[in-house]
């Protein structure tokens, strides 16, 4: 199987080098084309058969949003795992699926960790981002990677395009200041070299010391103290390559570094707050995506990707210091084609293979170390109708897994077929309102943590889940002074089958089989603008989640049995209020949620308390001497509320940052 899988990856990367080098062939004969330099197109989220949800650098900026988690704690049936502080490890989980059902695409191609399924969104920052986007189930763009269509949903992170205008360079830079040590600097420069060829490259450096004040309220003895080995030293930088070639595509190159150093603070404990823990990572990945038109009607996409993650974990117990060293090597390639038959219909094909390896030397398992590798095969099809008032599309993915594993482990294989199938609606021309549907069936392998190295050892089925949305959207104008409202209302069913429940801790988890999960829910959002006059208006937002998750596996346990899964609350929601003006837009933020658990069973001894977290952002744009310039000030948590997301994990604080910036 290897070496079947080695050569089929070869003769597909000598196919993209011979497809290349016709194209440089080609770049000898004809006159190129200039660089595109058009910002992405916004989708459109009222269209959209599934839920989508947007938020541009605009909005971004306006609501003084510092980080991507910040951004995803404002979308719908979202459930965001932090573990405080600026280095803390942050996930994404859509509607109580886990985050490992969570795809996270970086322009176009989806970022992998499969020593835990999990990617951390706190190692990517806002400083070029253009939009973040969160679409459930199934985007309507079917000319995607089979990838995409194997995951519960999907944010997308999508970084700027250079626009040169009157030069040939341009350029942005900042620097962000603010509690706890926090120095964070960013540059980020564009250069047009010629006609078909640009390059952009952006570098952040960010430390802080992190030690924020918390108390715990039931340690006599320690009661107010300040979170401990919590310091942050991370490093950032990419480069990006723009190639237009004409009638032959374009290509874009991405080249990716991040490094950091931070402590572990560690669950808080009474009566101790000493800390040891030291994780150290490296990522290093280079992506390639290239796109051409055969025909009007024929498409072709093809990407590559190599990624290479490095990850040191340091624990000091008493006398005893303990090092684990662990090695991800990832190759991905993915085609796809899209056929457009008439102005209302059209088909995909895509195929993804990947090939993925661990090493490690960790002591537990020093005798018996597994070295898993992982060959992977996805094979996609679908088909989209569009007309005005109607919009259908469904898919299906073929999914085939193999493992090697040494050391007397069992060697794995993996194979489902699953069907996903959505539409939408408008039934009166006179207006927006729209309604949608939609049906996925997801199939999830674990993770090399949760199969190998998991501190429970044991053996786990894949889940099997089963998505199913109904909603209406409409967007709008009421009157002269409410031109804009954009309103959406989706219920939803989820059942999941086997459900991997982890037992989160910032390093290893544990993990188990739950059984049967059923998960229903509402999520409910509310945009609109109000206009007071011609340079002042007002922006609202809101959402609210309704997220019930239940444990269904034995009617016989009453310990757990119709009790909510961990970390899940009911109830979530965000509001955020704008003030346009002439002077100085203000926006003010609360995200809030109620109760949860952070273990299987209801009980109070495992209940983590509701919180709300409420924020102010200051912005100003100047224009000094020709440069665009602009300050923004915040003021995080201004109610200085103590409250946790992940139990004994605090969050910090009031606080404050401070961000100035010019382009040039």
């Amino acid at each position: 199987m290897r070496i079947l899988f080695s050569t089929f990856l070869f003769f597909c990367s000598l196919a993209c080098t011979s497809l290349l080098a016709q194209t440089n062939d080609s770049i000898k004969t004809q006159k190129l084309s200039e660089v595109e330099v058009s910002a992405h197109i916004k989708p459109s989220a009222a269209r959209s058969t599934t839920p989508l949800q947007v938020i541009t650098t605009e909005s971004i900026t306006e609501q003084g949003l510092q980080s991507v988690s910040d951004v995803v704690r404002r979308f719908n049936g979202v459930v965001l795992k932090d573990y405080g502080g600026i280095g803390g490890l942050k996930t994404v989980a859509i509607r109580g699926m886990g985050a490992e059902h969570t795809a996270i695409s970086y322009d176009g191609i989806t970022v992998s960790n499969v020593l835990s399924g999990q990617v951390d969104i706190g190692r990517f920052a806002l400083d070029n981002i253009s939009a973040v986007s969160l679409s459930i189930s199934q985007s309507d763009d079917i000319f995607q990677t089979a990838r995409v269509l194997g995951s519960a949903g999907v944010l997308n992170l999508q970084t700027a395009i250079p626009s040169f205008n009157e030069h040939n360079h341009e350029g942005k830079t900042r620097i962000t200041t603010g509690s706890f040590g926090l120095f964070n600097p960013v540059l980020d420069y564009s250069h047009k070299i010629s006609n078909s060829f640009a390059i952009s490259a952006n570098g952040s450096w960010q430390r802080a010391d992190g030690n924020y004040p918390f108390k715990q309220e039931d340690d006599k003895l320690l009661p107010d103290r300040k979170r401990k080995n919590s310091d942050v030293d991370i490093f950032r930088t990419e480069i990006n390559i723009f190639n237009n070639f004409g009638k032959s595509g374009d290509l874009r190159t991405k080249v990716y570094y991040f490094d950091s150093e931070r402590g572990l603070p560690g669950n808080v404990t009474i009566a101790n707050d000493y800390a040891a823990e030291r994780l150290w990572d490296k990522n290093f990945f280079t992506q390639m995506m290239y796109n051409t038109t055969f025909s009007p009607k024929l498409k072709f996409r093809s990407q590559a990707k190599y990624d290479y993650t490095f990850t040191r974990y340091v624990i000091e117990e008493l006398s005893d210091r303990k090092t684990n060293r662990y090695k991800q090597h990832e190759i991905y390639l993915s085609n796809a084609l899209l056929y457009t038959i008439n102005n209302n219909f059209s088909a995909s094909l895509a195929e993804d293979l990947s090939y993925n390896t661990l090493n490690n030397d960790m002591a537990t398992f020093a005798d018996n170390l597994p070295y898993p590798k992982r060959y992977n095969s996805l094979t996609g099809i679908a088909a989209k109708y569009d007309i005005k008032q109607f919009t259908a599309t469904a898919s299906l993915l073929a999914t085939y897994i193999s493992e090697e594993v040494k050391n007397n482990s069992d060697n794995n294989t993996y194979k489902r077929l699953t069907p996903t199938i959505s539409a939408s609606y408008q039934p009166f021309d006179a207006t927006n309102l729209r309604f949608r549907v939609s049906y996925k069936e997801l199939f999830r392998v674990p993770t090399f943590t949760e199969l190998y190295y998991s501190s429970i050892s044991k053996k786990l089925n894949p889940e099997l889940a089963r998505q199913f949305n109904m909603g209406a959207t409409w967007v709008g104008s009421i009157s002269d002074v409410l031109n804009y409202v954009n309103a959406s209302l989706d219920v939803y069913y989820n059942n999941v089958r086997d459900k991997i429940i982890i037992i989160p801790y910032p390093f290893m988890a544990s993990s188990t089989n739950l059984g049967k999960v059923r998960i229903k829910g509402m999520d409910l959002k509310l945009a609109t603008n109000i206009s007071l006059c011609d340079k002042m208006d007002v922006d609202i937002s809101g959402s609210y989640s309704y997220m019930e998750a239940l444990d269904m596996t034995d009617p016989n346990n009453s310990k757990t049995y119709k009790n909510q899964i961990q970390y899940t609350p009911k109830h979530s929601g965000a509001i955020t209020v704008g003030f346009n003006n002439p002077w100085v837009n203000f926006s003010y933020s609360v995200v809030a949620a109620n109760k949860r658990y952070f273990n299987i069973q209801n009980i109070k001894d495992n209940r983590i308390d509701g919180y709300s977290d409420h924020s102010i952002s200051l912005y100003k744009k100047l224009r000094i001497k020709g440069y665009d310039c602009y300050l923004q000030g915040n003021l995080l948590n201004i109610w200085n509320e103590n409250y946790d997301i992940i139990a004994y994990y605090p969050m910090p604080g009031r606080s404050f940052k401070i961000t100035g910036g010019f382009k040039f």
